[in-house]
């Protein structure tokens, strides 16, 4: 059995040139779905980039002396602007709430409860700045915001050192 027939054709079977044919249609598909589906490929047009909207991210500092609390409560206001690498920020803050610390301690029975600390409090600030929601990084005051991590609240008067505990986008 030969290769090729005197018809051209593939083991008796095939057209070469027509098998030829639907191997460029074959590879012209895939590469189509490939462009279509890889985000390296696709770049950003303003007709297809995704709309910019508020994140709005709540960081809690633990523990805070009742001074430090007091201060930031009198000194962070709402409106006021973050500040990071010497620059004013488009973050802002958006409140600012202190109460009793939450402490794990023994009862009389030897249990453990959660009380109030009598002295120091937790300190929660909402920021809020507009990002865009589907970067790979968020980035609220020049700082990355994910939840869980620690993150420097600072404006010209005070510095809170603080964990992000929530973050929620919002159009507005």
């Amino acid at each position: 059995m030969k290769l090729i027939d005197q018809k051209g054709r593939l083991f008796g079977k095939f057209n070469i040139v027509d098998l030829i044919v639907l191997l460029l249609i074959v590879a012209l598909v895939a590469a189509v779905v490939i462009k279509k589906t890889s985000p390296r490929l696709n770049v950003l047009t303003e007709e297809n980039a995704p709309k910019e909207q508020y994140c709005y991210m709540t960081v809690v500092a633990q523990s805070v002396v009742p001074e430090a609390g007091e201060q930031f409560e009198k000194d962070m206001k709402a409106g006021e602007h973050l500040i990071a690498n010497n620059e004013v920020t488009p973050a802002e803050i958006v409140s600012v709430k202190s109460s009793p610390a939450t402490i794990v301690s023994p009862n009389a029975e030897g249990e453990l409860v959660v009380t109030e600390h009598p002295l120091w409090k937790d300190v929660e600030v909402v920021v809020r700045q507009k990002v865009n929601p589907k970067n790979p990084i968020i980035k609220v005051a020049n700082q990355e915001a994910r939840v869980g991590i620690f993150i420097i609240v600072k404006t010209q008067k005070v510095e809170l050192n603080a964990k992000i505990r929530g973050i929620e986008f919002r159009d507005e």
